[in-house]
């Protein structure tokens, strides 16, 4: 009949050395040998053991330490014995450093991988730095995830709804901000009266030196105390704005 069962690829299996010739009814230690050497078991499970035709359970029946068996019962003088090393123990040393690749590391020991959008950008990452104020992460343990918000900065390209630094992706997005300049803004920064050095809402441009302004008030305008406003004229006030100035305040059209 064909061998069937896990390919014999690794150890040295063999034949220990008969010691049925020291049975005597009495003796239960025994030294084991193959080829008249010394045989060193890798523990009691590693080796097959037959006495009188009977298969012995390792640990119950027998114990090893180190060359030596020793059976829980004296062998009987007419008993037969044959053992069978099923392997000898294989050391596995430890790999020099830089020589495990990425493959053979399992997923949990292969750092984080980083999507933007759902597409993978890195692998293998080991530690997340975050720069400037403002960035958030948040933990998801249902899908192992982290979540980041980075709210942009000064210096770079930012992400999220403000930045600085960076380019539009259309020249129907602009910036807006509450700190130091408020360009094409939607709405009106802050409460538009202390807010920066510069604030535009609605349709305002220098060019070359020269103030562009639009010829039409579709907005509310507000000049609020201690402010003065100037509008270049004419211009037309549209149906239900209102043009407000408060006591104290000047707006003047030029």
């Amino acid at each position: 009949m064909s061998y069937k069962g896990r390919s014999l690829t690794a150890g040295n299996y063999l034949k220990l050395d008969s010691i049925e010739s020291q049975f005597n009814g009495s003796k239960r230690t025994f030294n084991l040998t193959s080829g008249g050497n010394l045989f060193y078991p890798g523990s009691a499970y590693s080796i097959l053991v037959v006495l009188g035709g009977v298969i012995q359970e390792p640990e119950s029946a027998y114990t090893i330490d180190q060359y030596q068996i020793t059976f829980a019962s004296a062998p009987g003088a007419s008993d037969d014995f044959f053992c069978i090393a099923l392997g000898v123990a294989l050391g596995v040393g430890v790999p020099a450093d830089g020589t495990v690749t990425y493959e053979k590391l399992t997923s949990s020991a292969r750092g984080v991988g980083i999507q933007s959008g759902g597409v993978v950008i890195g692998t293998g990452v080991t530690a997340l730095n975050f720069i400037g104020t403002g960035n958030t992460f948040t933990y998801n343990p249902t899908t192992n995830t982290v979540n980041i918000s980075i709210q942009g900065g000064g210096g770079g390209g930012g992400g999220g709804s403000v930045g600085g630094g960076g380019t539009f992706s259309s020249n129907s997005v602009g910036v807006h901000t509450t700190k130091i300049l408020g360009i094409n803004t939607t709405t009106i920064a802050g409460a538009a009266n202390s807010e920066g050095a510069i604030q535009a809402f609605g349709n305002v441009a220098v060019i070359d030196g020269a103030l562009l302004t639009d010829q039409n008030i579709d907005s509310n305008v507000f000049i609020p105390s201690g402010r003065n406003g100037l509008l270049v004229g004419p211009v037309t006030v549209g149906l239900g704005i209102t043009v407000d100035i408060a006591t104290g305040s000047v707006l003047v059209i030029v």
